[in-house]
């Protein structure tokens, strides 16, 4: 596939083509950064989000909750991954960081269960569904991503960037709740402190979008744009090796 991405490129020049290559790595490893930092400090959290949301004091709901994000994740791979297949990369990229921004943000927004009532967590709920929608899309999305951009001989080495840059999200995530609550009462932490970060990851969202938007798409999709081989339902295609379709015969 390397060398497919080379030879997407073979009217640029070598210090052109390094120079989007490490564009296309960058935009696609800040918004890895933004999804996961997004995704995980909902459980850091959980306690503070038990106060707002579950006046009963369980955790149960907030856990259930967590953990549908998880069931939503499959599904969003599977969804995001066909319009990425369709449509480009890029494009897929760029609807699950808005996706994701817009439900952190709303996380952060939420009236506790004192102000609106039941509504609360139902809310908190789907934000927590559309948050595991746009994690699933991610993943696989931003893995091929970062393979089809890769430089000849270093698929492993760029898509390697994806782990790396999801974790130092998860990580600031940890980072984060710990600042908070050491240097905020317990008061403002449960009342407000909180929220904090849910807002950051909406407002930092939009640059982790920018980037992706101003990026071009990969150099695999564009050859298949223009050699007309685009999947229109990539969920139905088969793949079954060349050589296995020739035993059967």
């Amino acid at each position: 596939m390397s060398e497919t991405v080379a030879n997407g490129f073979g009217s640029t020049d070598a210090v052109q083509l390094a120079a989007t290559r490490r564009r296309a790595i960058l935009s696609c490893a800040v918004g890895n950064f933004f999804e996961l930092f997004d995704f995980t400090i909902y459980g850091y959290f959980a306690v503070a989000i038990t106060r707002a949301f579950y006046p009963s004091g369980s955790m149960y709901g907030t856990y259930a909750a967590f953990g549908a994000a998880f069931l939503m994740r499959p599904v969003g791979a599977i969804v995001i991954g066909a319009y990425g297949d369709r449509m480009g990369r890029r494009a897929a990229l760029v609807v699950t960081i808005g996706i994701m921004a817009a439900a952190t943000g709303a996380v952060g927004l939420i009236p506790t269960y004192n102000s609106i009532g039941y509504w609360a967590p139902v809310l908190l709920v789907l934000c927590r569904l559309l948050q595991g929608f746009s994690t699933g899309g991610e993943w696989g999305g931003a893995a091929a991503f970062l393979v089809e951009y890769s430089p000849p001989g270093k698929r492993g080495l760029t898509g390697s960037w994806q782990q790396f840059s999801t974790q130092i999200g998860a990580l600031t995530g940890s980072l984060s709740a710990a600042l908070l609550a050491s240097s905020l009462s317990n008061d403002a932490f449960y009342a407000w402190g909180w929220r904090i970060p849910f807002l950051c990851g909406f407002l930092l969202g939009p640059i982790g979008y920018y980037l992706r938007k101003k990026v071009s798409e990969t150099p695999v999709f564009e050859r298949a744009v223009e050699n007309r081989s685009v999947e229109r339902a990539p969920l139905r295609v088969s793949h079954t090796p060349k050589s296995s379709a020739r035993r059967r015969r």
